[in-house]
């Protein structure tokens, strides 16, 4: 009779092994994902950078063709009921980065044009060298301007499209006090109301002058305490409306100002000074700091850590101060 052979029995996991293998996986997980968020975030900065890098390039055409910079900001004056010759920055440098065809859109004669549309309108068109990857704007990238949300003329409501950057205006934009003077606006930056910076206006060198900087639409504080107090405004969401040119509140649109430091977000219980000052702070969403385009055509990251007064000496144009990102 044939002798029978004992199969052995397979083992299987038990539920210790099981739990340590499914620990040891959760290990490397929680290991590799940093490293995975860092090299994204880390393609996003280079991203932003090769952004700044454009609108420099396209701020040094322009200033090729025209002999200067691009005004701050042009105010409509009003010819027989319409607002004409509305424009800032932005619009005049559409033919500079790629975007002659929405140039030859924006309409100076009747500025009421650009805004009607509604999410077709002129300016509310995205531009996508306008816009940080690590910039959390509304999912759109369109803010809608209405009644409710901010003091402007009626013919200005309607859809903008956004933009994560701003020209450096010095060390105040805004609040930017009242007409004819607008006192406020501290004019010792790039780009101003009906600003006309050359070259030879660059005193402190061209490589220690901020041309460009970041904006960061976050800041729930900010959004806690703006409808007590400052109404007038619009939340965090509806910052940085590239195509704004009803009145001054463009220059809250289109510059940047170093009122307060790199990263600055409005305190708990403050006030009016503390909201207007976030409302132009360069920042980002980049750890540690945000991106700069310099008036030399370079772009470089810029430590938040850096003391406001050299931030403030970077921030002018002429000042005399001997400043670096480097202090």
């Amino acid at each position: 009779m044939p002798t029978l052979r004992k199969i052995p029995a397979q083992r299987g996991f038990t539920l210790v092994e099981l739990l340590v293998v499914i620990a040891i996986i959760a290990v490397l997980v929680g290991l590799f994902l940093p490293a995975v968020q860092m090299a994204r975030e880390a393609a996003r900065r280079m991203s932003c950078t090769n952004n700044l890098r454009q609108l420099a390039l396209a701020a040094h055409h322009y200033h090729d063709a025209n002999g200067r910079f691009p005004t701050g900001a042009r105010l409509p004056v009003d010819v027989a009921g319409t607002p004409s010759g509305g424009t800032n920055a932005w619009v005049e440098l559409l033919p500079y980065f790629e975007q002659g065809n929405l140039y030859r859109n924006w309409d100076y004669e009747d500025n009421r044009n650009n805004v009607t549309g509604g999410k077709n309108a002129t300016q509310a068109k995205i531009i996508h060298v306008l816009i940080c990857p690590s910039d959390p704007l509304p999912s759109e990238r369109v803010w809608e301007l209405t009644a409710e949300t901010a003091a402007s003329p009626p013919w200005s409501r309607g859809f903008y499209g956004l933009s994560s950057y701003g020209g450096s205006a010095g060390k105040r934009a805004v609040h930017t006090g009242g007409p004819p003077a607008f006192s406020r606006i501290s004019r010792d930056g790039m780009f101003y109301l009906a600003s006309n910076i050359a070259m030879p206006d660059v005193q402190d060198g061209t490589s220690n002058t901020f041309l460009f900087g970041e904006r960061f639409h976050h800041d729930p504080e900010f959004d806690r305490q703006r409808p007590n107090v400052w109404p007038d405004a619009t939340s965090v969401g509806g910052w940085g409306r590239w195509g704004y040119v009803a009145n001054a509140g463009a220059m809250f649109q289109v510059t940047l100002h170093t009122a307060a430091p790199i990263n600055y977000r409005a305190p708990p219980e403050g006030d009016f000074s503390t909201l207007e000052n976030r409302g132009c702070a360069f920042g980002s969403g980049h750890p540690g700091g945000a991106n700069f385009a310099f008036t030399d055509g370079s772009a470089r990251f810029v430590r938040d850590m850096l003391p406001l007064a050299t931030l403030q000496a970077l921030s002018t144009r002429a000042g005399g101060e001997a400043a670096s990102i480097d202090q």
